[in-house]
This record gives C-alpha cells, structure tokens and sequence, in this order.
C-alpha cells in the first residue's frame, strides 16, 4: 500500500471521528498555541527593550561615584575633570556633559486649573547635551556656552508644559518661574522641544523634563564646583570596555585615590545583561508551556489505542486480503502525526492571534519568530511519531486469525 493511500485512509478515519479527532488535538493546540504566544510576546519585548536602549543611546556612558565607596571630598568630579576627559580621548567621545536634576514647581499662574503648582524635573546639563540626549528643538534654540558663562537664567522646555502654563507652544522669550524650597527663580525661556512620548523605561507617566546649564541649577542647589555625574557619548567605533577604564584610570590619577571610587554605567552593557535574562525567562516559561504538548502527546497515543481496539476486525481482513505489517503500521503512524500536525497549525494561528491581540495592548511590536513556528511544527510531528509509534505497532502485530475473531 502506498502513502498516499494511507493519507486517505488516515484522513477518513480521522472525518468520520471528528469530534473525537478534536479533543485528542486540545493538548497538541494548547501547547502550541503556548510557545509561539510566549516566543513572540518574548521577542516583541525584547526588541522595545532594545529599541528604548537604542533612543537612550547605545554609544552613552554615565560616570558617576561608587556609593559602596566612601568617597571625600576631594575625590569628587569637577568641571575641570570633564575637559581632562574631552581632551584626552578627543578621538573616542563626542561629547562630555555634566547632569544634575532637581525637582521643582510652577508657582505662576497657568493656564490649566490646578490646586498645585506643576511639578517638573530640573535638569542641569552642558550646552553639548544635545550632541549626548536627543533632544527636538520646535522653535528657539538649545542651550550655549555663553548661557553657562554668563549663569544665565535660560530654560529649554517642551510643549506639552508650553500648553499647561501659557495655552499655546510659542513661548520663546516668556518666563517661567519655579520654586525650589524657598527660593523662586524666574527663567526666560529660550527654546521649546517637541512633546515627550510615553515609553518602557520611562513608564507610562514620564516626568515633566527641563533644561537649564549645569552651572544655574548647581548655584541654585548648592552643588558648587562639584560633578556627581557626567554623562558621555562615544563615537560608534570606540572600544568601549577599554574607555571606561582609561576615563576611571584618568580621574583617579588626577584625584590621586583609588579607582573603586567611579563607577561607569553603559547603556550597552545593560542592553546584553537584559536580553540574556529575557532570554532565559522567555526559555523557562516556554518549557513549562511545552509539557502541554507531552500530554498532548499522551492523549494522541490513548485514542490511537482506542482506535486500534475498535478496527481490530478491519486490520484482520486487510491482512487477510494481502496488507503488509508495514502497511498497517504506516497507516495507524500516518493517522496519528495528521492529527498532530492539524494541531499544530490550529495551535500556530492561535498563539499568532494572542501574541498580536496582546501585542497591541501592551504597546509591543509583534515578532512571530518563524524557527518558533518551524521548530512548533516539527515538534507536533515528532510528538504523533512518538506517541503513534506504540499504537501502530500494536496493530501491525495483530494476528489476522485472531483479529477476524475479535468482537
């Protein structure tokens, strides 16, 4: 008997038995359905996971003081430090910013209703921070040296703070004043940047940003001369493990302490670390889901079982009439990866729907990984060979006389 004779008598079988065919394939559906729902939601995570990364700056490195470390005084970073490093690896970074934030409130009218007065974040930075942070200039311009020599009163806000305070987003030239404690400063604004947009590192209600020079805020905070981190962007091509200790070698010769007193993180490095544990969560979880497909596997065997009890007197007057062990064996083999492999594409299309549909309501971009997919189909026509192997074999070996007999 030839294969595709077995397909069709395979096929049969499985018609005339639909509702039975169908609960054997609820484990194989299930399970597959599982992975390739857990592999996309895995990978789509893993590449908004990167893309954030990515928009924070994969060529960004933060310098800042081991707080393991009990770190004087003396051992902080200054502004002079920053030149040192901008001048030394003038080939490896584009620019180096000091960062401090501080946390404040609008104390003018505005143009919402608020019991409160807004509060936004503080953060002073260098008039290259753009070069390190992307950040869209709508109208006006970022900061300049002169604003940091002069210690202007100079904000750069977005729009989103523009339409709260003044109902409208040309605001060039107007002034917003804040408080901090009990002071009030007033800030004349000199640049507007586009609207924030909502995203995974930032959670779903992010801060209200500003930007004023580093030397402002630090006169307005006490902070001094004093640097407790600098932001840095290296150009794509540095060997970044080899700059991070060269910059913490620099700054511990010239404070003539230990380098256990600097830290450097890399949004790089962070990156691997995050996707090697995505990694292992999305491989765990898939192989708790993928037991399902054994005891799929185990229900395909038992009516495979059933099925064999009940065409005993059909499998003895095939054998009667000429049919080979292998021709039994094959059909009863074919029957068993069918009704896998129907499982299998069923489970596809179902966890494609509930990685798409969960997708778009978490805000992840959809990845079906295709070896998933493969990988899915393959494993559903292993699990009908292995677990249809016992049932056919039980059948090619049935005695013709015996199974006339049966009743």
């Amino acid at each position: 008997m030839s294969f595709f004779e077995s397909l069709r008598i395979a096929l049969n079988a499985i018609r005339v038995n639909k509702m039975r065919s169908i609960l054997t394939m609820l484990g194989i559906i299930i399970g597959i359905a599982s992975v390739i729902a857990i592999f996309a939601l895995g990978n789509g995570g893993e590449a908004a996971i990167n893309d954030e990364f990515k928009s924070f700056g994969v060529n960004r490195m933060i310098l800042y003081h081991n707080p393991e470390e009990e770190v004087a005084t003396r051992d902080l970073v200054t502004l002079e430090d920053l030149d040192a490093i901008q001048r030394a690896f003038s080939d490896d970074i584009v620019a180096v910013s000091p960062s401090s934030s501080a946390a404040m409130s609008v104390v003018q009218k505005t143009h919402i209703q608020k019991d409160e007065g807004i509060s936004v974040t503080v953060n002073g930075v260098s008039h290259n921070y753009d070069q390190i942070e992307d950040i869209p200039i709508v109208s006006g311009r970022f900061l300049l040296e002169s604003d940091s020599d002069g210690l202007r009163n100079v904000v750069i806000i977005d729009e989103d703070l523009a339409m709260d305070v003044f109902g409208k987003t040309d605001v060039v030239g107007e002034r917003l004043t804040l408080s901090y404690y009990s002071q009030r400063i007033t800030f004349t604004i000199v640049g507007v940047e586009e609207a924030s947009k909502d995203s995974l590192l930032s959670g779903f209600n992010p801060a209200i940003n500003v930007y004023v020079p580093y030397v402002t805020l630090a006169q307005i905070t006490g902070a001094g001369n004093y640097i407790y981190m600098t932001e840095i962007n290296t150009t794509a091509d540095a060997n970044k493990e080899a700059l991070e200790g060269s910059i913490v070698s620099l700054i511990a010769q010239r404070h003539r302490t230990s380098e256990d007193n600097y830290k450097i993180f890399t949004a790089e490095s962070e990156m691997d670390a995050v996707n090697t544990v995505m990694g292992y969560i999305t491989g765990i979880i898939s192989a708790v889901a993928a037991i399902s497909l054994v005891v799929g596997g185990i229900g395909v065997m038992n009516i495979m079982l059933v099925s064999v009890t009940e065409r005993t007197r059909e499998i003895g007057i095939r054998k009667a009439l000429g049919a080979q062990r292998r021709d039994i064996l094959l059909q009863f083999l074919v029957e068993a990866v069918i009704i896998s492999l129907i499982g299998g594409v069923i489970g596809t299309v179902i966890g494609a729907t509930i990685a798409l549909v969960a997708a778009s309501q978490l805000g992840l971009p959809t990845l079906v990984p295709m070896d998933a997919v493969l990988i899915a189909w393959l494993f559903s026509a292993g699990v009908g060979i292995f677990f249809g192997l016992y049932p056919a074999n039980k059948a090619a070996k049935l005695d013709p006389i015996d199974a006339l007999r049966y009743e």
